[in-house]
């Protein structure tokens, strides 16, 4: 397959992807030395500083979740590669300084180089007498069994913790009760991908995987990874949401009365018709096991350039994780003005 792409030198990609980011949305957001993007309106002092570093290629995430309620500071890495520990630390300090040294959250997903690239960060940053303490962010069921949780990978539920540790930090809460709060939702939080066509690196025009024209994958990950399981026989879409909310809930101990928070994320090449009857029989499965969505999200929040396909995801929500998700928020892609 030929790849497609409108783009121009693809060693300027990432730049020129984040310049015209920028220059689209300049009341909200600020490019530093052409490779860190902060938010333009600074926080007030004195309030937590929410910092994350990942691969780019996955937009709107995660630079669209810039500003007022969500990130401080995101130091993009190369397509589909997490930024480097150096980076990383330099995005740590800018944060520190524009607050007036306090103390900084940085949020990690949990892929083996985000970790590792986190820890030299963090490392560097603890050297240079800076307060900031971690929140690993997993999700993924497909990525490692049930009792292992804390080895699965960051998948869309990741956009679950952005929100309440966004929400929380904008309140001015302790940095110890983000992370608190933060660890108890990634702990509640559960993804599963489908994946039906995969997509092309744009930076080398190479497929990531391969599938039948008639088949489909269960369990892909948000960088391309092929599934764990082999591909299956492309069926209608209500199957697949059985075989998907079915794990997911499963997975997740949903109870008849719990309140959910839900996310159906499209890959990049899957249409809101497609997803909407997705989610169609997701409400109808929820419904007959008395499980409740709070004000679910249909839309591409985390893609994997024009992978065709999508994400559930799901989190129990008390009382006050449905606050924190009602809270305002203003990115370029994820907004909240209340009611």
């Amino acid at each position: 397959m030929v790849m497609k792409k409108l783009i121009n030198d693809p060693e300027n990609i990432v730049k020129e992807l984040m310049k015209g980011l920028v220059k689209a949305h300049i009341d909200v957001l600020e490019l530093i030395d052409d490779d860190t993007i902060v938010r333009r309106k600074k926080k007030e002092k004195g309030k937590v500083q929410i910092v994350f570093g990942q691969g780019a290629g996955h937009e709107p995430a995660f630079n669209g979740m810039v500003g007022f309620g969500m990130h401080d500071v995101e130091i993009p890495g190369g397509i589909f590669s997490c930024s480097g520990g150096d980076r990383i630390y330099e995005g740590i300090k800018i944060a520190w300084e524009d607050s007036g040294h306090t103390p900084v959250v940085l949020l990690i997903a949990n892929h083996e180089g985000d970790v590792i690239n986190g820890n030299i960060a963090l490392d560097m940053a603890h050297d240079d007498g800076i307060d900031v303490e971690p929140v690993l962010l997993y999700d993924d069921i497909a990525s490692a069994p049930k009792g292992d949780e804390e080895n699965r990978r960051g998948m869309a539920a990741m956009t679950f913790a952005f929100k309440i540790s966004g929400a929380l930090a904008e309140e001015g809460k302790s940095r110890d009760e983000i992370i608190e709060k933060t660890k108890s939702i990634v702990s509640a939080s559960r993804t599963l991908a489908v994946a039906l066509n995969p997509c092309t690196h744009p930076a080398t025009g190479q497929l990531l995987f391969t599938l039948g024209e008639d088949e489909l994958v269960i369990g892909p990950g948000v960088h391309g990874e092929a599934g764990p399981e082999g591909p299956i026989k492309m069926t209608t879409a209500d199957a697949v949401m059985d075989i998907v909310a079915g794990r997911v809930i499963t997975d997740g101990d949903f109870k008849s009365g719990d309140d959910a928070l839900v996310l159906i994320n499209g890959s990049g090449a899957t249409t809101l018709m497609e997803m909407f009857i997705l989610y169609n029989r997701l409400e109808e499965i929820l419904k007959s096991k008395n499980i409740k969505p709070y004000k679910p999200l249909i839309a591409d929040i985390i893609t994997t350039q024009e992978m065709a396909g999508f994400s559930l995801s799901m989190a129990k929500a008390d009382a006050e994780v449905k606050r924190l998700w009602d809270a305002p928020v203003n990115t370029p892609y994820f907004k909240v003005f209340g009611d």
